[in-house]
Order: C-alpha cells, then structure tokens, then sequence
C-alpha cells in the first residue's frame, strides 16, 4: 500500500512541475513599453507600428514587411502579460 501511495505522490508531483506556469498580470502601460522594445529589435521600422493595450489584449495597427511578421507574432504571444494579440498589421513586400 506505502507503494501504490508514494507513487502517486510521485506521480502528483511530477504533473504539478509540468505545468505550464500561469499567466503573469502586467499593468498596460508597462506592456505598451515592452511590447515597443520587442517591435525595436524586431523591426526595420517599428516607429510605423501602432500599439494599443487594454487589460492584456494588445492590438497591432499599420505597415510592416511580410518577412517580419511571422516572427513578431510568435515573439508577442509568448512575451509576458500578452493574454491576446490582434495583428491587424499591414504586410508589404
């Protein structure tokens, strides 16, 4: 029985550290800030780009190249504080 118990413990343990951690809250206007960092090192022109927030949910307006938007999406969704990320960036060659 000590058996069967320690291996569920184990087993418990072992499903708890593989979680995901949760999601951090960041204030907005800390977000906006970081978000602009990650658009500097990202982009050829990130002064182009528009940057709302609002409780997380960050919302992405105007040009950007095509080459660089893959990256900046899947860079965005993982930073941080993002709960959700509208692109609605215009790609150009």
């Amino acid at each position: 029985m000590r058996i069967v118990l320690l291996g569920f413990a184990i087993a418990w343990l072992a499903y708890r550290l593989g979680q995901a951690p949760r999601r951090e809250i960041v204030a907005d206007d800390v977000l906006v800030t970081r978000v602009r960092f990650a658009l500097d090192e990202l982009l050829e022109h990130p002064g182009s780009v528009n940057i709302e927030v609002h409780g997380g949910r960050v919302t992405l307006t105007g040009p950007v190249a095509a080459a660089e938007l893959r990256k900046l999406q899947r860079t965005l969704r993982g930073m941080p504080g993002v709960r959700a990320l509208a692109c609605r960036l215009r790609a150009h060659a």
